[in-house]
């Protein structure tokens, strides 16, 4: 028969005062926490609450949870019972403790307030986590609870149920293992995706892979900033999910902790491209964006720098998990910037010139400036069913380094549909930032300034092109930069 598992729940007497039917919050929690782990696993498990008005249980715990909270911090006696489990368990290895403690925050801490012992393990807020909004929750079946309470409840639960497993598997004998798990570094979120962060985070670790950062990030920046390139140096993926919320800043920053995050990673990924394979998605739904998270995603989206070893996904949820797992299975992210650099389309840049077949002709001077230079040039589809066409125009905007877009003759309707199919190029699943887009007119009217603002796009209006040249020296330039920083 297997052995009855002991799960001690440390918490300060204070924070089970009465809150619902003589119940308080630790009382709810324990409840809670049995079902849950009930529907998982058919492990035989005792859960003991262990309070700092109560002697001390005799039964060694295999499992603690420590609830957290401002009366935690406060108890001496819950301080010296958690020193206690750690000289106890002195002799156990880093990694064997953190699939033995769980960290529960009731209510929100500063992070100097943090018991050292724990700021290394995985955490789990059970608290009410927005931006602007932090505090407790005491009724546990409103909507706020179920995006925060009960989906960290859940990723709680299985993690206990996964730990349960290695223990009752330590006693059998096992073999030496030289396959060393894939690391990703999944980045933080706004509270708006949090739901969506725990469940790929969950999927990760069901797939085998280790998950980063695994504890709370310190909220000092030198601290932090060192804290991420640790992690970042374990890691082979990195994933960043960017929704409508800009997240918290840490102190001494004006940058918010997942803006940081994806700097520090386009960094090692610059450094080291063969070893940080990294994915951006940006969620569609962006109605309540605050201006400082959309310029955050502005720079995502334009800045080489920003999405440098990256491929940014605009799409459904759905759709972005089902190319992670493509990607991850394939053999990791942006394969093709590390592994295809023998390719043609790796060795010169390429461009998507864009018109109208009724400005053929007038397109020519333009074209043979092109032919002059080390551009490949590639042009829109002309035959094929609708959607076919429609999905050869996605695949050269995912393939291409730079685009022109050509007018004379053709409408101004035909041109705002390509420039804004340029504008969203980077949703469609890049690999490679664009270096630059030029639109090409006969418009004498002045319409640089409005283009350029709603468009992004450099005008030439002039009767000779005068920034073709300029526009084809820097396409070559900047792609020969970003060559030699692949091929190394």
């Amino acid at each position: 028969m297997s052995k009855k598992l002991s799960i001690h729940i440390l918490f300060a007497e204070l924070d089970n005062q009465p809150i619902l039917k003589n119940r308080g919050w630790v009382s709810f929690f324990e409840k809670f926490l049995y079902m849950m782990l009930r529907q998982t696993t058919d492990q035989p498990f005792q859960i003991h609450l262990i309070s700092d008005q109560e002697e001390a249980s005799s039964v060694a715990p295999d499992i603690l949870i420590p609830l957290l909270s401002p009366d935690f911090v406060l108890s001496g006696i819950c301080l010296d019972r958690l020193e206690q489990y750690f000289l106890d368990n002195s002799t156990l290895k880093e990694d064997v403790l953190d699939s033995r403690i769980f960290t529960v925050f009731k209510a929100p801490l500063d992070y100097v307030d943090i018991p050292p012992r724990l700021k290394p393990y995985t955490t789990y807020n059970l608290f009410l986590n927005e931006d602007d909004d932090k505090r407790e929750f005491s009724e546990f079946f409103s909507e706020e609870a179920e995006k925060n309470y009960w989906m960290k409840m859940v990723d709680l639960s299985f993690d206990i149920y996964e730990a349960m497993i290695q223990i009752t598997s330590e006693e059998m004998p096992k073999k030496k293992s030289s396959y060393k798990r894939k690391a990703v570094y999944l980045s933080d979120t706004g509270q708006d995706l949090s739901g969506a962060r725990n469940i790929i985070k969950r999927e990760l670790l069901r797939h085998g892979y280790e998950v980063y950062p695994k504890a709370n990030l310190p909220h000092k920046i030198t601290a932090l900033k060192e804290s991420i390139g640790q992690d970042l140096t374990k890691c082979q993926y990195s994933l960043h999910l960017i929704g409508g919320s800009y997240g918290p800043i840490p102190n001494g920053s004006e940058m918010s902790v997942m803006d940081l995050q994806n700097e520090m990673a386009a960094e090692r990924s610059r450094n080291f491209p063969a070893k940080l394979s990294r994915l951006i998605w940006i969620s569609p739904s962006l109605k309540y964006a605050s201006e400082k998270q959309k310029a955050f995603i502005h720079n995502l989206k334009r800045d080489s720098h920003a999405s440098i070893g990256a491929e940014v996904l605009q799409t459904s949820l759905e759709d972005f998990k089902n190319t992670l797992w493509e990607e991850l299975i394939d053999g990791g992210l942006n394969k093709k910037l590390r592994l295809t650099v023998s390719d043609l389309e790796e060795k010169q840049p390429v461009l998507y010139l864009l018109y109208d077949p009724v400005d053929e002709e007038k397109l020519k001077p333009v074209i043979k400036k092109l032919e002059k230079s080390t551009i490949k040039v590639i042009t829109p589809p002309r035959k094929g069913e609708l959607m076919e066409l429609r999905n050869q125009h996605i695949d050269a905007l995912k393939q291409m380094d730079a685009a022109i877009v050509f007018q004379n003759a053709v409408n101004d309707q035909w041109v705002h549909m390509k420039l804004l199919d340029l504008l969203k190029a980077p949703g469609f699943g890049r690999s490679k930032p664009i270096i630059d887009k030029l639109f090409l007119t006969n418009k004498s009217k002045d319409i640089e300034k409005e283009y350029a603002s709603r468009y992004e796009v450099k005008v030439d209006n002039s009767a000779d092109y005068k920034k073709l040249d300029n526009f084809i020296k820097l396409i070559e330039s900047n792609f020969q930069k970003n060559y030699e920083s692949i091929k190394q």
